[in-house]
């Protein structure tokens, strides 16, 4: 591994034991940073351009996007959480008003973490 993976890896011993410990749970500004993996950045990009784009297409403005981050603490620096990956969600949202409580988003989401469960 080289010193740029050295964020995404971690020893699965000592992270289950950080989160046995939870020190967040009493500190709600716990994390401090947070380091986001490459392969994220680049989804989230995506998911954002694809608003600039969808919106414009409609004749207006970019629309906000909403997406879900999956990630972890980090045992060899407690105060940061270290993303991972990043999923979107069938969510448009304007400056005013975002509709998530749709049924098809609330399904999506569930889907969405069945799915990690199953692959992770």
């Amino acid at each position: 591994h080289t010193l740029a993976d050295a964020r995404y890896t971690y020893d699965e011993k000592k992270l289950d034991e950080f989160k046995k410990k939870s020190p967040w749970t009493g500190d709600p500004k716990f994390f401090k940073k947070v380091a986001v993996s490459p392969c994220a950045i680049m989804k989230m990009m995506m998911h954002c351009q694809s608003g600039v784009d969808k919106g414009i297409r409609k004749g207006g403005n970019p629309i906000e996007v909403m997406g879900m981050l999956l990630g972890r603490p980090d045992p060899d620096t407690p105060n940061t959480l270290v993303v991972t990956d990043a999923f979107p969600l069938p969510i448009e949202g304007f400056e005013t008003r975002v509709i998530a409580d749709d049924a098809n988003v609330s399904n999506h989401m569930i889907d969405l973490g069945d799915s990690l469960k199953k692959t992770r």
